[in-house]
């Protein structure tokens, strides 16, 4: 084989980044500085005034447990983790634009939220090295939990407590798409992630009680909508995971008694996201993750999304 040959076939198996792979790729962070000290969000602040804190050791036991599932199914990159961020386990310091398709962007968090800014500099350092080229937004921005890709160059912008709607648009702008912009309006949902899901390209779980008819109307317009209530979102419905064909969700139902006052919402939404997850061929892998919660954080918190290959 000649130098040329040689060439062309570097060339025809290189991946540009690790977005190019052929199979879903995800960003996570271990929790090695995990705390609550800093209560940033109001499920932090209204757990009946009391000050909980993690067990590490147990947090440290239930991510990795995430980690090994998800790592068997897809490729995953670990942030190196910060001493004094502790929220950086919380994936949420960027999003990456998967409708460029001749350079790889992402878009790095402007954070709302109080001791998490810093987190950004990190995760922009280390995909910078890989390849791609970081923007930080110009407004208040809290990633990929609040833009959410449906298909080509569709995606849903929530804004509202952490994010500006002017991010939204400025992404619009800058890089050729189209956002939905969909207001939040109940602060116990402060992520468009709380609120929306999407299934696969063409289907997407919305609370449609919490959400603008307007926006209602114009999620329908581009992807079927399979409605949950807000008592499901309280539970995490929509705070999951998708890798490959399966869900990953949070639900310690398998550890409580019929008599804990969470056990028939847990029940409830378990047993709705399974069927809808069922009729699109999707499996539900339901995962103890309690001392994440302590956080006011789920599942998709723990993830950034660098390939979601449907």
């Amino acid at each position: 084989m000649n130098k040329k040959d040689n060439q062309q076939k570097e060339a025809s198996t290189a991946y540009r980044t690790p977005s190019q792979m052929p199979y879903p790729v995800f960003v996570v962070c271990p929790p090695m500085y995990v705390d609550t000290k800093i209560k940033n969000n109001i499920w932090m602040k209204t757990n009946k005034g009391k000050d909980v804190e993690i067990d590490k050791e147990q947090f440290m036991g239930e991510w990795l447990r995430f980690y090994q599932l998800l790592a068997s199914n897809s490729y995953v990159l670990s942030l190196p983790a910060k001493r004094g961020l502790q929220d950086q386990t919380y994936v949420n310091c960027f999003v990456y634009l998967p409708h460029i398709k001749d350079r790889d962007i992402i878009v790095l968090s402007n954070f709302t939220a109080e001791g998490r800014a810093g987190e950004e500099v990190v995760a922009g350092d280390m995909l910078s090295k890989l390849g791609y080229k970081c923007i930080k937004a110009p407004f208040k921005f809290e990633g990929e939990p609040e833009l959410k890709y449906l298909r080509d160059d569709i995606y849903f912008g929530g804004y509202g407590f952490r994010s500006d709607a002017r991010t939204h648009s400025w992404i619009e702008k800058t890089f050729h798409c189209r956002v939905i912009k969909i207001k939040e309006h109940d602060e116990f949902c402060y992520h468009l992630d709380c609120n929306l899901f999407v299934l696969n390209d063409q289907n997407v779980m919305c609370c449609t009680s919490a959400v603008d008819k307007s926006a209602v109307k114009e999620i329908e317009k581009v992807a079927n909508v399979f409605p949950v209530t807000k008592e499901d979102c309280y539970e995490d419905i929509c705070n999951i995971v998708r890798v490959g064909d399966l869900i990953i969700c949070a639900s310690g139902i398998q550890f409580m008694k019929s008599t804990d006052p969470l056990y028939n919402l847990q029940k409830k939404k378990n047993e709705k996201l399974q069927k809808i997850a069922n009729g699109l061929g999707l499996e539900v892998i339901f995962l103890q993750m309690d001392e994440n919660a302590k956080s006011g954080a789920a599942t998709s918190c723990l993830v950034g999304t660098l390939n979601r290959d449907y």
